[in-house]
């Protein structure tokens, strides 16, 4: 029974399709890890990034306010997605009420310095 609704397929790409830049002769792929493109293609991902590595440690709540507009679902989802790829810890505390504490990977914190030379692209500043 067909419901009229498109049903999207996901087509896997050939790895020589997926690594498409080339600079000084060696190739790198896009997405080498799998699925990290699609984590920080959401919405919230990068900015989430940035507020995690402002402070050493991060509770839900500080989170929640450090990023006006992002709901607790998005904000879980997106921390979610982010500890799968390695790029955030979460310590839960056995108090009551719970604590969970936040923070960047050793990984996580070098993915966000690499940001800092595209960001300093993307705002005309050559010099960073």
């Amino acid at each position: 029974m067909t419901t009229g609704r498109a049903r999207a397929v996901r087509a896997t790409v050939p790895r020589e399709l997926s690594c498409m830049i080339s600079v000084d002769g060696r190739d790198y792929c896009i997405d080498p890890v799998g699925g990290l493109a699609d984590a920080l293609g959401k919405k919230w991902t990068l900015p989430l990034i940035g507020v995690l590595g402002n402070r050493d440690v991060n509770r839900f709540g500080e989170l929640l306010r450090s990023l006006e507009g992002i709901g607790s679902k998005a904000l879980a989802d997106r921390l979610r997605d982010l500890q799968a790829l390695g790029l955030v810890s979460r310590r839960v505390f056995a108090e009551v009420p719970p604590r969970v504490e936040y923070r960047l990977t050793t990984r996580g914190s070098a993915f966000r310095r690499a940001l800092v030379p595209l960001l300093a692209w993307a705002a005309g500043d050559e010099t960073a």
